[in-house]
Order: C-alpha cells, then sequence, then structure tokens
C-alpha cells in the first residue's frame, strides 16, 4: 500500500540507499546544500499519477531517484510526496526534524478504522498524540509492567516448545502458534483471557476480522479516491465494506472481552 512508503525506510545493498517518501511538503530551508526538489512531468489533474500509479513500491521510487536526483517531490492528485534517496537527508527527515515529520498522513480507509486519526500511528504529532503515547505506556512498557508480565511471557513461549515437542511426529504450523502465541500475551494483558488453541472459535474470529482489515487497509483499491477527491464518490462501496467491518470488530471486542471487565 502507498502509505507503507511514506514513512518507512529501505536499505537497499551496499550502498545503503534510503527510499523515504513522506505526504508532506519538506521544509527545504532545513536543507540548504541540496538544490531544490525535481519535478517530473505533472499532468493537470492526476499530476504523476499516470506514471507511478498503483506501483508506487521502493524499486521503483530507487529507480527514479537515478534520474531526479536525491530528493524529488511526486504530485499524486491533490497530495504531495517527497521522496528521499540520501542517507543525511534521512537522518534530517527521521532524526533530526523528526518532529516536524512525524505525523503520518490520514487517508479515508485509516480514518474508519481510527475514528478519525484518533489511534497514535495515523494521527497529527501533537497533544492527543502524547496523550495516547501515555495512555499506551502505563499499562504496557513501563519496569513495573515488564517486570510484572516477564513470568506470563515466559509461560507462553515454554507452551509453543511443549507443542512443537508434543506434536514433533505430526508436525505443527509455526506461524499459526506463534501467533497464537503473541495474541495469547496481549489478551492476557489487556483483558486477563487467552485463547485455547489455534482452533479455538474466538482465536480463529479475532484472526479473521484483523486480516480482513489488514487487507482493506493495504489495499490498491481505494488509493485513486484518497489521492482525487473529484473520484472519491466512487469508493463509497468500499468505506461501507470498511464500516461494516469496523462495526463487527468493535462488537466482537465488546461483547466478549470488554463487557465482562465492567
Amino acid at each position: 500500500m502507498v502509505m507503507a512508503f511514506r514513512t518507512s525506510a529501505y536499505v537497499m545493498g551496499a550502498e545503503q540507499f534510503f527510499t523515504i517518501a513522506k505526504g508532506v511538503r519538506l521544509t527545504l530551508t532545513l536543507l540548504p546544500k541540496y538544490p531544490p526538489p525535481s519535478f517530473p512531468y505533472l499532468h493537470s489533474i492526476l499530476g504523476n499519477w499516470h506514471q507511478v500509479g498503483n506501483d508506487l513500491n521502493h524499486r521503483l521510487l530507487a529507480s527514479m531517484s537515478h534520474t531526479y536526483g536525491p530528493i524529488f517531490l511526486l504530485k499524486l492528485g491533490s497530495k504531495n510526496l517527497v521522496v528521499v534517496s540520501d542517507p543525511e537527508l534521512a537522518t534530517q527527515v527521521l532524526h533530526t526534524q523528526g518532529v516536524e515529520f512525524g505525523s503520518r498522513p490520514r487517508n479515508v480507509v485509516f480514518d474508519v478504522f481510527t475514528g478519525n486519526g484518533q489511534d497514535m500511528v495515523f494521527t497529527v504529532y501533537g497533544d492527543h498524540w502524547r496523550k495516547m503515547r501515555r495512555i499506551m505506556t502505563l499499562p504496557f512498557f513501563t519496569n513495573k509492567v515488564v517486570n510484572h508480565y516477564s513470568g506470563m511471557w515466559e509461560e507462553e513461549m515454554e507452551l509453543v516448545v511443549d507443542d512443537l515437542k508434543r506434536e514433533r511426529n505430526r508436525g505443527v504450523v509455526v506461524r499459526k502458534r506463534l501467533q497464537l502465541m503473541l495474541y495469547n500475551i496481549m489478551y492476557r494483558m489487556m483483558f486477563d483471557q487467552k485463547f485455547e488453541s489455534v482452533e479455538d472459535p474466538l482465536f480463529i474470529q479475532a484472526t479473521r476480522l484483523n486480516s480482513e482489515r489488514s487487507r482493506l487497509a493495504q489495499s490498491f483499491e481505494y488509493n485513486y479516491g484518497d489521492f482525487i477527491p473529484l473520484l472519491r464518490p466512487f469508493l463509497r462501496g468500499y468505506l461501507n465494506k470498511c464500516r461494516d467491518l469496523q462495526r463487527t470488530r468493535l462488537a466482537f471486542f465488546n461483547n466478549h472481552y470488554l463487557q465482562q471487565r465492567r
């Protein structure tokens, strides 16, 4: 999905070739030694969409950087995408000026799944983000919490080893078993409950809902409406599908976990 390339860094071979794309305007005054970003040919409405389409991956961006230089601007419909392919510039974006570039651009589908950017990932850096960080840190990431739950983590890992030993003749789908371990760790921390096995109906339902959410959120199917607002009415069916899934997920957590904690 396009969003992944707005905030990710890629190391490509021995050259440590970083490709970082952010859907924001780069503050060029912070980078005086570099020339202004070059602009590929622009279409009046589509911008550079006709050049990249839904194939906006790190290899394509790396190839374009050889033509347009270490920093260039793509205009995808109504949104600007600055591509950085230089380690020093990458340091500026990700570290030195991290606060200025800390906000991830929202889109129409993630707005459905995050309550219009009310999570930590797709929200503007500021008071809300700092509040959400405190909410997440206190119950999950303090030294006290780590010490409290370390025994439980070790227990879940030992159960994985026991299952592998017990099923050594029939075999185990390791990926699925590790997924169960991670789910049990998180659900025990959040709800003090766990799944019995990979055949547990609740585990199957939880993984199915989360997989469908990831599929819808990371799909290329809705990019055209996200980048070109004029086409957004054509996303009505897709967004309704996302809203239905979000309601189902919230009902699942509410009925099986949240109500029991009240």
